[in-house]
């Protein structure tokens, strides 16, 4: 088998009895397509995975692909006209050669190529050398005739896409509240919708504490008020920092955090510190 296609091409060599599902070529005469000046050889259409396609053949190998001294054989990718804008066809292709003497078929195949705009062909610039070929007792050519054939799987593009895309924001806010009567406040308190970084956001304030610093402490959270509406994997994180103003020195007491907001978190909210009472 060394002298049917090149290790280099990476293809897998076979003998079948099966003929090829998608096309059979009979050329009579072969030897006058070289004494002719032929330098290959193109099919009509052909079908096979919803596509059109054509078989093209170089009798004495297609010599920009170094496929001298071989008969090359090649796959084209036809009607692409009617092709939506960016195609690609991921394709295997096996091509075929009929022995006449023992009634089965060489079977070359190579490895998965994509079909685009920049190239639409691609074959075996080695497929059979022409010493292999010619030799009578090979069955491949008999009575300068020869049969050659092609099977193409398509592999139909049914993956599912995923972009993950980070971006970082600079954004920042800084805003003060002044909560009035704030002895008269209920069991919470939640500020102004705010927008930072293209996210709304809202404090909330339990006068009297939450969870296990209840009776104990001034509790604050930061609300993601967009977080609901996250699919699965969005998340958004953020750096926080609150101040409870001292209103007769001027201090302030600063609590500062950074918390990730997505959709399964409890309640969109990221609990930024408690201040004792």
């Amino acid at each position: 088998m060394g002298s049917i296609a090149s290790e280099e091409e990476e293809v897998k060599v076979e003998v079948r009895v099966a003929s090829p599902a998608h096309y059979l070529l009979q050329i009579e005469s072969f030897s006058l397509l070289s004494e002719s000046g032929v330098e290959k050889f193109e099919s009509n259409e052909f079908e096979a995975g919803g596509y059109k396609w054509k078989m093209i053949i170089y009798p004495d190998g297609k010599g920009s692909d170094k496929g001298s001294e071989h008969v090359s054989v090649y796959l084209a990718l036809s009607g692409t006209s009617s092709l939506p804008t960016g195609w690609e066809v991921n394709a295997i292709y096996t091509f075929f050669l009929f022995n006449q003497l023992c009634d089965n078929y060489l079977s070359v195949r190579g490895k998965m190529r994509r079909f685009q705009p920049i190239k639409s062909l691609w074959g075996l610039p080695k497929f059979v050398s022409h010493k292999t070929f010619k030799e009578a007792s090979n069955g491949y050519l008999v009575d300068d005739k020869c049969v050659f054939g092609a099977e193409i799987f398509v592999i139909q593009r049914q993956a599912i896409s995923e972009c993950l895309s980070m971006v970082k924001s600079n954004d920042s806010f800084k805003r003060e509240w002044k909560i009035c009567n704030f002895s008269n406040l209920g069991k919470d308190w939640f500020s102004e919708e705010f927008t930072v970084g293209d996210y709304k956001w809202k404090l909330l304030l339990y006068p009297k504490g939450d969870g296990n610093s209840k009776g104990s402490d001034i509790s604050i959270f930061l609300q993601s008020v967009d977080a609901k509406d996250f699919d699965h994997h969005q998340k958004v994180k953020a750096k926080c920092s609150i101040c409870l103003k001292d209103q007769i020195n001027g201090e302030s007491k600063k609590l500062s955090c950074k918390i990730v907001f997505g959709f399964q978190l409890p309640c969109s909210l990221g609990v930024i510190q408690s201040f004792c009472l």
